[in-house]
């Protein structure tokens, strides 16, 4: 059994790629959440610098249309027939109203303008926080290197097990329990607690240890570090990387065990999903 828990055990490949591609930091995260709305306000205040143009001709063309309809009459003061003067009436009353109903031009920009301005909760989204070419890299990286299992494993699960598993699959709905893997050391194969691997190929072991066998009450890990230490080997030469959990953690905070598994995956992976 492990001095400490939670245990998280690297793979040699993993530890070489943290190496050369450091684990990202928030500011890669915030750079990327970030740019669409400076892209948005760049956009809004683009819409906004039209309207008071747009306003000023509106204003224009008013003051055109009353102006005709004044210089008219005071030109033709001496010779006003009937149809001139009631063009010239017209021509007044089209000012007025144009001048009391006028047709806005904010109601066309504001409509443009509204697609724009989103609050920054429907701007950022899942992608905004996975690194896709960090992604890419770590799957070219450890692409048919990773050991594969030989099927589901006929291990009998104990209680804490299932109950784990339930919150397990809420948080990592492709985690998978029982798993088998062929160990040429041995006749029989070893059988995973639960298996994750995530889609850029980072695959991860995760194991419960309990103090003593369910079914017998055996001493179990507590006295066998030894085989611990040559199965966590057997799994990181297989490039997994293993997380051991007590079983008093997986059974009082089991949510607790999920950050610290999306821990790894964020430094490993980039995705903070």
């Amino acid at each position: 059994m492990n001095r400490f828990y939670p245990a998280i055990f690297y793979p040699p490949l993993i530890l070489k790629f943290l190496a050369k591609n450091p684990a990202p930091s928030l500011s890669a995260y915030h750079l990327l959440s970030t740019r669409k709305p400076e892209q948005l306000l760049k956009h809004q205040g683009s819409y906004t610098s039209i309207l008071p143009k747009v306003s000023l001709l509106h204003v224009s063309i008013y003051v055109l249309f009353i102006s005709i309809g004044f210089l008219i009459p005071l030109s033709f003061i001496l010779l006003s027939p009937l149809w001139l003067v009631a063009v010239t009436w017209v021509s007044i009353g089209l000012g007025i109203f144009c001048a009391i109903f006028p047709v806005s031009p904010k109601t066309s920009a504001n409509k443009n303008i509204s697609k724009y301005r989103q609050p920054p909760t429907e701007v950022k989204n899942k992608t905004v926080l996975r690194l896709q070419k960090r992604e890419a890299k770590l799957r070219q990286w450890i692409a048919d290197k990773v050991l594969q299992p030989i099927g589901r494993s006929d291990a009998p699960a104990g209680v804490s097990e299932k109950t784990f598993y339930q919150v397990l699959r809420h948080v990592f709905p492709n985690a998978v329990q029982g798993v088998a893997f062929q160990n040429p050391q041995f006749s029989y194969p070893y059988s995973a607690d639960f298996v994750f691997v995530h889609t850029s190929s980072l695959s991860i072991d995760i194991e419960i240890d309990e103090p003593y066998v369910g079914n017998t009450k055996a001493p179990h890990h507590c006295i066998d570090q030894g085989k611990d230490e040559i199965r966590n080997k057997f799994f990181t030469n297989g490039n997994w990387v293993v997380i051991r959990f007590s079983e008093k953690q997986v059974v009082k905070y089991p949510r607790s065990c999920c950050k610290v598994i999306a821990s790894v995956v964020a430094r490993v992976a980039g995705d903070r999903t």
